[in-house]
């Protein structure tokens, strides 16, 4: 019975101290998107097997994102407390050995299964892999250098989502603009995060975006990002959700609902009730899952609940 239990405890640890599970399902999310707008038939046998492709190639390449991650920062973690909890290697719960094996096997299922299933999604995968590589690891380790690591996320979010879509089907105007401006929110997230940590990186010597520019200056890119990413919403909203009725009624829907939960005030920025909050993520949530039914009404021609709006 102990055995089965510290068994347990150590599966435990490695999905949420090591991969971080949380993160990588929060990512996969992201690229399923993409792989939902890279969908072109109402046949789902047809789809069965590039989901298979997409769910464990995208599970393995995230848990290496997370996972790399945690090996390289593992000194960093150990002295922030809010950091610390999410790292086994720094716990020392998972030894740097195993670490390796694990991260070594997220290459070779990812790059397997990707060439065995299609040349282009293998090439898709080793362009992911390195990019998810250079962030963490030297002598590269983007994230050590302020601005460019919140560059890279732009990048690494525009990728996840033309990932998902690339193994869906071909890639469409609907996959490149969503792509671009989920992109534009990944940056808001990591601007976001600096603040949060902006005492305790500051205080160890820690160089990021918001140490380097001050809070002040960080603040202010967060509200310059959070109007560029609703910017770059607006086409998605005038070629896409203006089109049905209901996907025009699900965005109204889900702003007003947000609205009203987390009831932002001004001052309250960096938690979830702020406005900044609101405006990134809500009505960021909004519109895409709104796309997303504009996608498939479009797929199984659903004409009755048309708008008639064009913008042409």
């Amino acid at each position: 019975m102990k055995d089965k239990d510290e068994n347990k405890n150590v599966f435990s640890v490695f999905l949420t101290e090591f991969i971080r599970l949380s993160d990588v399902i929060k990512w996969s999310a992201i690229s399923f998107i993409g792989f939902l707008l890279g969908v072109t038939t109402t046949s789902l046998w047809e789809y069965t097997i590039p989901f298979f492709v997409f769910l464990i190639t995208t599970f393995c390449i995230m848990s290496f994102t997370f996972s790399i991650n945690n090996y390289f920062d593992v000194d960093s973690d150990r002295k922030n407390p809010r950091l610390a909890k999410k790292n086994a290697i720094a716990s020392e719960k998972i030894s740097k050995k195993l670490a390796i094996i694990c991260m070594c096997l997220f290459v070779l299922i990812s790059s397997i299964l990707s060439f065995l299933y299609q040349f282009q999604v293998f090439l898709a995968s080793s362009i992911m892999l390195f990019w998810m590589w250079i962030y963490s690891a030297p002598p590269f380790r983007l994230k050590g250098r302020p601005i460019i690591d919140v560059i890279w996320h732009f990048f690494a979010f525009f990728g996840i989502v033309l990932w998902g879509s690339i193994i869906a089907g071909p890639l469409q105007l609907i996959n490149w603009i969503t792509a671009i401006s989920l992109g534009a929110f990944s940056c808001i997230g990591q601007v976001w995060n600096h603040i949060v940590d902006y005492a305790f990186d500051k205080e160890s010597g820690t160089s990021t975006f918001a140490v380097k520019l001050g809070l002040d200056k960080a603040n202010i890119t967060i509200k310059g990002l959070i109007v560029a990413h609703i910017i770059l919403l607006v086409p998605l909203v005038t070629l896409y959700t203006l089109s049905y009725f209901i996907a025009l009624f699900v965005l109204v829907s889900i702003i007003l609902v947000g609205l009203i939960a987390l009831r932002p005030k001004k001052d309250g920025f960096p938690t979830k009730r702020s406005f900044e909050y609101f405006f990134a993520v809500v009505v960021g949530g909004a519109v895409y899952v709104s796309i997303l039914i504009y996608h498939f009404c479009v797929i199984y021609g659903v004409n009755c609940l048309k708008t008639g709006f064009t913008i042409f």
